[in-house]
């Protein structure tokens, strides 16, 4: 029987206040470019405190990978809303070749702007904003059939919208220890790039797979 998908456009006031996830949830990946292990990367949720009168969750994203005698790396902090996921704020820093990049957004939904530290313009943001890793959390939320397609249209920088996400269908995922489980991937696109995440076919909903592009490659993040 042939699935017809079905296609629904998302603003983000439609994020439910009860999530899979909980501060001291903290993942740790084999990272592998090329078919080979050569890093590591974590994803962790603690408290963020309050940002600008919101109560926010701190989501932590590292990864550094090692080849060629190079040694790469990335980190995203996110602080997003506990009720609505919002982002507020977000921290993103590189190495790649030793070349170092630092970028640092003041994110604000109430005035649907977002400004980078340094400068004094600001730009236009949706109604209800959020960055890469907020939405990886998102999508945690989401509970999709195979087959459905969603579009959401809250990144924070207006020029990525849509992201658009497809619900491939249920695959087994062989984990860096050598465990297989049963997951949801998910086709995640977003002006010309895409990735792959698998999502444990549970409650909590953990990615237990990831793949996405790089400037090195694209990488793949197993759950350890």
């Amino acid at each position: 029987m042939r699935v017809v998908p079905v296609i629904a456009l998302l603003s983000l006031a439609s994020w439910p206040a009860d999530v899979p996830f909980a501060e001291g949830e903290r993942l740790h990946y084999a990272a592998l470019l090329r078919g080979r292990e050569l890093g590591e990367a974590e994803l962790r949720v603690s408290a963020g405190g309050v940002v600008r009168g919101e109560s926010t969750w701190r989501f932590d994203a590292r990864g550094e990978i090692s080849t060629l005698g190079l040694k790469s790396s990335w980190q995203g902090i996110s602080w997003a809303e506990r009720d609505r996921l919002v982002s507020r704020r977000f921290h993103r820093s590189s190495r790649l070749a030793g070349i170092d990049s630092d970028e640092r957004f003041e994110i604000l939904p109430d005035s649907q702007r977002y400004r980078v530290a340094g400068e004094s313009q600001a730009w236009v943001a949706p109604a209800r904003p959020m960055d890469e890793v907020a939405l990886l959390y998102h999508l945690r939320t989401l509970d999709l059939a195979p087959g459905q397609q969603v579009a959401l249209k809250g990144y924070f920088r207006n020029g990525w919208n849509p992201v658009r996400v497809a619900a491939i269908g249920r695959e087994r995922v062989t984990l860096a220890s050598g465990a297989s489980v049963t997951c949801m991937h998910l086709s995640v696109s977003a002006a010309g790039t895409s990735a792959d995440i698998w999502l444990t076919d549970d409650a909590r909903r953990v990615p237990a797979k990831l793949s996405m592009p790089t400037r090195l490659g694209k990488v793949t993040l197993l759950l350890k």
